[in-house]
């Protein structure tokens, strides 16, 4: 299947930075973030990630996220498809939030058959990588089926860890067993989960953020060598530089450090820390 013009797109829990989208055209709908009684788009303009983290702490409730509307999903589209002969749209696992529901509803209502959704089966930058590499092979070779093999082998070469520096936010937003959080919190047992087919999971817990700092290094360093890095962070900034200038000899020239869109971080919580590596065998 070729097409002349393939654009691709994505939610915003992808994650990218707002340069690499610009560059490479991709078409990226918001999500939402509730606070209070306001449902406010997580598109880096009305939230702000920095202002965000800095107030959730302090917030009488935890904020909830929300998937796009069906009616925001067919406007994303119809816009899209002005300068589009074809659109790949990936988005957060379906295992874990409606919003590649609502994007197959909004694709329906406009022409199902110019849009090909693709269930990235990950979060942040783990879906970010997808969306990167897909929008620069989308630009070299104009041919859907390519690009739809390249995702595929990008998602069974990248892997995603993260340190949850407290589990009180998962607790709070029903994410984790409450057991489980009360563990972690009473023994200040650092875990790192993974994500993998569009599950989150616990990888290994330490009992120090030092060890799990170690641990973290270590399955990064396990990945080498690599094609791109992303470094991710929740209100951790010099954490996320620090690490990446520990890992400074193996990390590509593409590495970005990212602050988790508060889409997803409302549900981790700040000082968390964590990678996306992308192993170069995906070209093979």
């Amino acid at each position: 299947m070729t097409s002349k013009r393939i654009r691709i797109a994505a939610d915003s829990v992808c994650d990218l930075p707002p340069d690499v989208v610009s560059a490479l055209n991709i078409k990226v709908i918001p999500t939402y973030v509730n606070i209070g009684d306001k449902s406010i788009p997580d598109d880096g303009v009305a939230l702000i990630r920095e202002e965000f983290y800095q107030q959730l702490p302090s917030m009488p409730s935890q904020p909830t996220s929300a998937a796009p509307s069906p009616g925001d999903a067919e406007t994303f589209y119809r816009q899209s498809l002005e300068d589009a002969d074809h659109i790949i749209s990936l988005h957060v696992p379906a295992k874990l939030s409606g919003v590649l529901n609502t994007m197959r509803l909004g694709a329906s209502a406009v022409d199902a058959n110019k849009i090909t959704l693709v269930d990235s089966l990950q979060l942040s930058m783990g879906i970010g990588m997808q969306v990167w590499i897909a929008a620069e092979v989308a630009q070299e070779t104009d041919d859907v089926d390519v690009v739809l093999d390249a995702i595929e082998r990008v998602r069974q070469n990248l892997k995603l860890y993260a340190i949850i520096d407290t589990l009180e936010y998962m607790k709070r937003s029903g994410r984790v067993n409450t057991l489980i959080a009360g563990v972690g919190t009473f023994l200040k047992i650092k875990p790192i989960v993974t994500v993998w087919d569009g599950e989150v999971s616990s990888h290994v817990r330490v009992r120090t953020w030092s060890r799990a700092e170690d641990k973290l290094r270590e399955l990064t360093l396990a990945e080498a060598p690599l094609d791109r890095l992303a470094i991710l962070h929740i209100a951790n900034r010099d954490g996320a530089e620090n690490f990446l200038e520990s890992i400074r000899d193996i990390a590509p020239e593409k590495t970005i450090i990212v602050e988790v869109t508060p889409t997803l971080g409302t549900h981790i919580g700040p000082g968390s820390l964590g990678i996306t590596t992308l192993s170069k065998n995906w070209r093979q």
